[in-house]
């Protein structure tokens, strides 16, 4: 469609009437007085000239005496722009239809039934919205639909379009109606009128004419922006009063709450996850990029690594279409990954000059200031608060940390600036949340206060569920601080560079043990790591030693998980240290039964055992039911490690029985996994795989990682020692590719033992070589006395001659961190080579296994 089709605003004819003079902006602008920028506003339509300009513009135009009264009052939106005298340009073609010889308070009739705006792009996607608004426009229920979303997320684009389709149910045709130049409520009713062709008489009631006309007629109009003239929003309940067969489409960054009013709520287009970039150019947001890009000059391929960070810059405004056409605007000069990167550090990188751009909207903190200035004092505190929260936030938490009452909440949802989940989550979008934080950063006082609240919150959220993460309610507690876990990260980090260490110490088990259950275990170990780090520089006092030492034992507890025995061990000799110190019995229990845990796997046995009895002594005596439950399994453990077998079984049964009444999922299995050796050495082969079975379907229930490994690992054993060597393969494999890169160490090398034996079972010698020789160097790179005897074992069962492996199994014989059931092993090897075992003392035996290791490995 031409531009001539729609009816000339003010701006539209004097634009018309200054070539007319052949005048340039900036000779207009000199005659008249003012700026070449206050010239471009009002041509534009975005603003209106005052009195005084308006006069001296009428002046510079050479508007004759008899039509000045009438330029003067269209200036100032007092009358339609149709009365004043034509210019040459506006009698062109079909225009000319639309602006008759008016009659007092008629309309002029038009031949055009729309005066929709051409766009100068082509709408990409919205085939879903398009298709619910074409279903709610032919609803008769639906007379008031309010299309609303933050500025720039589309809504103008598709009402027009959705307008555009609906033109054939509306007799009397479809019309736009722009309200963004219009500054006050008392202009909309001229605003309409113009649009419409009507001639308001001087006298009457101007309102009483614009409904008179409506009454009789069937249109749609779709009135654009809304927003800022929310006072003057009745009106529109007076035209469906009034006019039965009139339909309003508006959009508005706001809903107009109206009785009668639908509300759609506009998204941002579709965006490619990370793991969806094979089929990304099937997502809306890419074409538009990739269109935009082209529109820009670009000569751009959108593949590979181009494609990726296309696909970040997307995700990053959220599908946003005024984000992603500013994002493609620099495509010209920098790569996507140069401009992902620019828009990581802010999204002020996202704006252009584009000319046919309202100034509003040629950046997104235009866009965003636009919004800020329509909100009261109170809003812009709440929402500027509310920019602290990261990957949403509750409603208890929004009243906790931005003392954000529900009334300020509704309105800030009802302006599109915060959106509420159907679950009854709210969050922000992420441009909404960068530009409210920047605000939220120009007052420091009220920033850093906010930022202590909100660390406050989190961390009495995770303080409050720290027990429920060791008991029945562990899997609902678990979801609940996953929902939250960017806003713990968050309070926790800045609690501890901020040396809060009061709030931080509330919550630093409840931390701990939530990456512990949820197998985040990297992720865990650095975030002890940056509050032990901070700890570290500061003097020692009981607080901060208090504190080092629940964090160590936490990050021990983590490393120890992930295979980095050396790492664990150490951090909990220091933790101990910390906390007999400060005298801490209920913290000391955590230390000690952890650490004696890691000293029983590294073959100290007795050290494990004196660790593990002060520390149940100390969990009894404060009435710890989690930890008198870990201390009574583990020295069973220890137990049967040594070869007391009955004494073991009696005593892990206890513990897990004391687990399952806590009802811990976690621990369940975890006592279920380690339970095996000793069973199937008491023939209880049969209970181990039921006790398995049960132990997989919680691990499959809880999504814990480390346990479905275990599991799976003990499964083969269990087969193993069942003579079902092809199906232990099976599981032991699946066990280690469980396992994957995220744990090492002793996990894996006691997983490649069992595996090696299975194939030595099955007869491959030569695979079971390589196998136990692999696990033998693991064993070796984490100094596990315990797994290089096993390891020594197994390959003393494949060696040939017998001499070097009769100096391994007396050196396992001799070895004071051998297990019983490799003691045992030794010996029968050692009869089946017909060699008497050499017994060494035990400092010797101790000084050797790492040489002999070496050796095996480097021939």
């Amino acid at each position: 469609m031409n531009d001539l089709d729609a009816p000339m605003f003010f701006g539209e004819w004097l634009k018309r009437r200054r070539r007319r003079l052949d005048l340039t902006q900036g000779e207009l602008a000199e005659r008249a007085g003012c700026s070449v920028f206050a010239l471009r506003k009002i041509e534009s339509g975005e603003r209106r000239p005052s009195k005084q300009l308006a006069g001296l513009l009428a002046d510079a135009l050479e508007i004759p005496p008899a039509d000045r009264p009438t330029f003067l009052a269209a200036a100032r939106g007092e009358v339609s722009s149709a009365r004043l005298p034509r210019a040459p340009e506006a009698v062109k073609g079909a225009a000319a239809s639309l602006t008759r010889p008016a009659i007092p308070g008629k309309a002029a009739p038009a031949q055009a039934l729309h005066n929709l705006p051409a766009s100068p792009t082509p709408l990409v996607g919205r085939e879903e919205e398009l298709a619910s608004l074409a279903q709610l426009l032919t609803d008769p229920r639906c007379r008031l639909l309010t299309l609303i979303g933050p500025g720039g997320i589309g809504k103008t684009r598709l009402a027009m379009a959705a307008a555009a389709q609906a033109q054939a149910h509306f007799a009397d045709g479809v019309w736009f109606v722009p309200l963004a130049p219009v500054a006050a409520p008392a202009a909309v009713v001229p605003a309409l009128a113009e649009t419409l062709g009507l001639t308001l008489a001087g006298q009457a009631d101007i309102r009483l004419q614009l409904l008179h006309h409506l009454a009789g007629q069937e249109t749609l109009l779709v009135v654009d922006n809304l927003e800022h003239l929310l006072a003057g929003a009745g009106l529109l309940a007076e035209i469906l009063a009034c006019a039965p067969g009139v339909k309003l489409l508006a959009t508005s960054r706001e809903r107009l709450n109206l009785q009668s009013e639908y509300v759609f709520v506009t998204q941002g287009l579709p965006t490619p996850p990370p793991d969806q970039l094979h089929r990304a150019h099937d997502y809306d947001a890419i074409r538009l990029f990739a269109q935009a890009a082209r529109r820009a000059g670009a000569r751009i391929d959108l593949q590979g690594e181009e494609l990726a960070a296309a696909a970040q810059v997307c995700r990053a405004v959220e599908g946003m279409p005024l984000g992603i056409e500013l994002a493609a605007a620099w495509t010209p000069l920098l790569s996507c990954w140069e401009i992902a990167a620019e828009i990581q550090r802010g999204l002020d990188f996202l704006a252009a000059n584009l000319r046919d751009l309202p100034e509003r909207q040629r950046s997104l903190a235009a866009v965003f200031e636009h919004s800020w200035r329509l909100l009261s004092e109170e809003e812009r505190a709440v929402l500027a608060q509310l920019a602290i929260f990261q990957g949403g936030f509750e409603r208890d938490a929004a009243a906790a940390v931005a003392v954000a009452s529900l009334p300020i909440l509704l309105n800030l949802v009802s302006k599109s600036l915060i959106r509420r989940s159907e679950n009854g989550r709210y969050d922000l979008h992420e441009a909404v949340r960068q530009y409210a934080s920047k605000r939220l950063e120009e007052d420091r006082a009220s920033c850093h206060a906010a930022r202590q609240r909100h660390s406050d919150y989190y961390m009495g959220f995770a303080a409050a569920r720290e027990v429920r993460l060791k008991g029945a309610a562990q899997q609902e507690t678990i979801r609940e601080l996953t929902v939250e876990v960017d806003n713990l990260r968050a309070a926790w980090e800045w609690g501890v560079e901020n040396g809060q260490f009061e709030t931080v110490d509330k919550a630093a088990r409840a931390f701990g043990w939530y990456y512990e259950v949820t197998g985040l275990i990297h992720e865990g170990i650095e975030q002890m790591e940056l509050l032990g780090q901070a700890l570290r520089g500061l003097p020692r006092q009981t607080e901060t030693d208090r504190l080092l030492g629940i964090c160590l034992v936490q990050q021990s507890l983590l490393y120890f998980r992930s295979g980095d025995f050396a790492q664990a061990t150490e951090r909990y000799g220091r933790a101990i240290a910390c906390l007999r110190a400060v005298d801490d019995r209920a913290l000391l229990a955590d230390a000690l039964i952890f650490s004696g845990t890691i000293h029983h796997l590294s073959g100290a046995y007795r050290e494990s055992r004196k660790l593990i009895e002060e520390g149940l002594v100390y969990a009894r005596a404060v009435g710890n039911p989690w930890f008198s439950a870990y201390g009574v399994y583990n020295i069973g453990h220890v137990d049967s490690i040594i070869g007391d077998y009955q004494k073991g079984y009696a005593q892990m049964q206890e513990g897990l029985a004391l687990w399952r009444t806590l009802g811990d999922p976690h621990s369940i299995s975890l006592g279920l996994n380690f339970l095996v050796e000793t069973q199937i050495a008491l023939g209880r082969t049969e209970e181990a795989l039921a006790g398995l079975q049960e132990s997989i379907a919680l691990c499959e229930r809880t999504q814990n990682r480390w346990g479905m490994g275990t599991a799976y690992r003990y499964l083969g054993l269990a087969m193993l020692a069942a003579g079902r060597g092809r199906e232990a393969i099976g599981q032991l494999e699946k066990s280690l590719e469980t396992f994957g890169d995220y744990f090492t160490g002793w996990d894996i090398a006691q997983t490649r033992i069992y595996l090696g034996e299975a194939y030595l079972q099955l007869g491959d010698e030569p695979t079971a070589q390589n196998v136990l020789l692999d696990a033998l160097r693991l064993a070796r790179e984490i100094h596990s006395a315990p797994l290089m005897l096993q390891a020594l074992a197994g390959l003393a069962a494949l060696e040939r001659p017998a001499p070097p492996a009769a100096g391994w199994l007396s050196l396992i014989l001799s070895h004071p961190a051998a297990t019983h059931a490799t003691k045992e092993r030794a010996a029968q090897l050692l009869r089946g080579l017909g060699q008497p075992p050499a017994p060494l003392d035990e400092a010797t035996a101790i000084a050797a296994l790492e040489a002999t290791v070496d050796a095996v490995i480097g021939g």
